[in-house]
This record gives structure tokens, C-alpha cells and sequence, in this order.
């Protein structure tokens, strides 16, 4: 990834906030040579897709479908990397990396002051294609968010040599990435969990992470039982926590990534999902949701559990992480029968995204649930 000629005019278009809080043209000049660091940190879909999704003008926020992607590669390029090698133009640096994304409009806000991902995103030469809501959902539309192919329409920008990237990053060029977490996870609790059993939740979008890790999992400890490297297989269970749509959005959304990978889409084939309590008071909005927040609209309760798990320790971010434990606190002693974490051990896979809780925080003070100061305090 790379800083591109027009990173200077970047910070000439009026930035107020980053996530340093330099506000002064003096200040942003001083600090823009550093933005060369950011190269060894790749930046994830789902983290830019944070802060283009939740900052819609008219508050129309959708189920998180916006988030698609193309890039482009060469053959030689491990399809389990961030950044992808394409053709170069004669006044282009040789190899450069390019990475076209697609989304629905970018607010007025944000356009005027960009911040948060989305400012991080154009200091790394991210090239952004902005569609109409019909155009976007024309292309990559659909009950299960899009397709694992590229539309037939869309042009290419390297024929032959680009890589196709599903919205949530949905398809089986995530596995790798999986089979390591997997590992990670089963080698730590072999060693440290005492045989007891654990819960592994994770926060869903398009329930990708949730899905191929459950796979991976599963298929690493039957593999390491029949080479005797374990007595028996962990209890280890994935759970996955919806924080776009509802169970049955995150249901059809693993379902249908499952067959896409040569699996059956049976529900014992995908991860158990946690489902808000029945017996919890709502406001009359979630409960016409079942329980579920509206994926990007500011609530008091996300804020609240954001404070309460920051003083706990806990750093999320404001679109999964703190949803996620909002509805996961609700379970915390559930002895349930039918509670997937009841009796478990719980490991909380986080999902990132915290360099958006500025832009996230903003939109809380335009709903009047945050003031100035407080955003700037933290």
C-alpha cells in the first residue's frame, strides 16, 4: 500500500478531527510524514466499511451490504495478502498496489472532512467508485448480500489479472486466514483451558468470520485426533452474535457461504447463533427488530456498553464490538438449555475497527447522545 502524490491536498481540504486530534495546518504538516508507517498495517475491508456505512446523510442505513470490492493481482500474488500487484502506467512506481472499492454515496460530511477509516483509506491510495443505491444494488444486490462472482457487467480493471473480492470478504479466499486463527485458538486452549468447555464468539456482519471459523476448527481437530496429536476432540463451540439483520439474516448468510464452498448449507453445519433475551424491556424500535439494534443507528444502550467495557478494559468499537457485547452481557449467567454460551468458558474474537470510533462518535453528537467535549476526551 502506498501514499499517493495527492496525500498533501488530503490535508488541505479542512481535516477538524483524526484519530490524534491534530486540528492546525501546522500540526497536520508535522504529522503527515508519519502516515508513511501505516504501510505495514494493511487496512481491512470490514474496518473502511465502518465508517461508509454508518454515516449515511438521510439515515437510510441498510443491512451492510455496501462493502465490495475488487483488486488486482498477478498469478504469482498469495490470495491470503490485503494488497494485490496490477499493470502499471510509464509515471507509475513498478508492482504499485491497487485496490478499487465500491460503495454506495459517501456523505456530504464525510466528503468535506474526512476522518476516521475513511480518511486512512485515502492516504493509502484506496480508489473508491461511488454507485447510486440502485446501481449498487443492481450489481451486488440480494438476499444473501451479492454473489461470489463478479458481476458479468462490471469492468475489469486488469483483465486477467485481478482478484475479485465479495462484500465481507465472503467467499473461500478467506480461508487461510481462518485456518490460522483456528489454530491459534486450538493450540491456546489445549494448553491452558482444562478441558473445560469454551464458547468462541464473534461479532457477524456477513457472518464470514463466524462461518470459516467454525469450518476450520472442526476440521483441524479431526485431523489432530487422527494423527493422535489430541486424545479427543475439544468442546469448542463458535457462536456467532448478529450485528447486521437479525439469526435468520446471519443464517442465510452462512448458509448459503457454506454451499458456496462445497458444504450442504445444513443449520448443524453452521455456527450457533445468539439471539437477544425475551424477557429484556426494549424501546419500541428494537422491538420491532426482535431485540436487535439497527446495524449503524446511533442507541444509548451500544454507547452505554461502550463505556462500560472501555473502564472494564475493553476497547471496541461503536458498529460491532459494542452491539455485540450489549447482547452478549444479557447471556453472561444464562444457564439456558437453549443459550449457546451456557456453561462455557467464554473467548471473545474482536473484530477491530477502532481507528472508525471518531467518525462513529461524531454521528452520536449529531443525535445529541454525545457532546463535543467528550468525543475530544476520548
Amino acid at each position: 500500500l502506498f501514499l499517493g502524490d495527492d496525500s498533501t491536498m488530503l490535508w488541505e481540504l479542512g481535516v477538524e478531527e483524526t484519530e490524534k486530534g491534530i486540528r492546525s495546518r501546522a500540526e497536520r504538516e508535522e504529522f503527515l510524514p508519519n502516515l508513511t508507517s501505516l504501510e505495514s498495517e494493511p487496512l481491512s475491508l470490514s474496518s473502511f466499511s465502518r465508517d461508509v456505512e454508518s454515516n449515511d446523510d438521510d439515515n437510510d442505513v441498510d443491512d451492510g451490504s455496501d462493502n465490495t470490492a475488487e483488486r488486482s493481482t498477478n498469478q504469482e500474488q498469495s490470495t491470503a495478502t490485503t494488497t494485490c500487484t496490477t499493470e502499471t502506467k510509464s509515471n507509475e512506481q513498478p508492482n504499485k498496489k491497487r485496490f478499487i472499492y465500491y460503495t454506495k454515496a459517501i456523505p456530504r460530511y464525510l466528503r468535506k472532512y474526512p476522518n476516521g477509516n475513511f480518511l486512512r483509506a485515502l492516504a493509502l491510495g484506496i480508489e473508491i467508485r461511488t454507485l447510486s443505491h440502485s446501481e449498487y444494488n443492481r450489481l451486488f444486490g440480494g438476499l444473501h448480500g451479492g454473489s461470489v462472482m463478479a458481476p458479468a457487467d462490471l469492468e475489469v480493471p486488469v483483465p486477467g489479472k485481478s482478484l475479485w473480492m465479495p462484500q465481507g470478504g465472503a467467499c473461500s479466499l478467506a480461508q487461510p486466514g481462518s485456518d490460522n486463527l483456528a489454530r491459534e485458538i486450538i493450540d491456546y486452549w489445549a494448553t491452558n483451558g482444562k478441558n473445560m468447555p469454551l464458547a468462541i464468539c464473534v461479532p457477524g456482519g456477513t457472518c464470514t468470520t463466524a462461518l470459516l471459523l467454525h469450518r476450520s476448527i472442526n476440521q483441524i481437530m479431526a485431523e489432530r485426533v487422527k494423527h493422535a496429536e489430541l486424545e479427543s476432540p475439544l468442546d469448542v463451540r463458535v457462536v456467532v452474535i448478529p450485528c447486521v439483520g437479525d439469526d435468520e439474516y446471519a443464517l442465510r448468510q452462512m448458509r448459503s457461504l457454506d454451499k458456496s464452498m462445497g458444504g450442504l448449507g445444513r443449520l448443524e453445519d453452521v455456527p450457533d447463533v445468539l439471539r437477544p433475551r425475551s424477557d429484556v424491556e426494549y424501546g419500541s424500535a428494537r422491538r420491532r427488530s426482535g431485540g436487535y439494534f439497527t446495524f449503524g443507528e446511533p442507541a444509548k444502550a451500544i454507547l452505554q456498553c461502550f463505556d462500560e467495557m472501555n473502564e472494564a478494559g475493553l476497547f471496541l468499537d461503536l458498529l460491532y464490538g459494542a452491539p455485540a457485547w450489549s447482547l452478549l452481557l444479557q447471556h453472561w449467567r444464562s444457564r439456558d438449555l437453549d443459550c449457546p454460551i451456557a456453561g462455557r468458558q467464554v473467548m471473545y474474537v474482536h473484530s477491530g475497527g477502532l481507528e472508525g470510533i471518531a467518525s462513529q462518535m461524531t454521528r452520536y453528537k449529531h443525535k445529541g447522545l454525545l457532546d463535543t467535549r467528550t468525543i475530544q476526551s476520548a
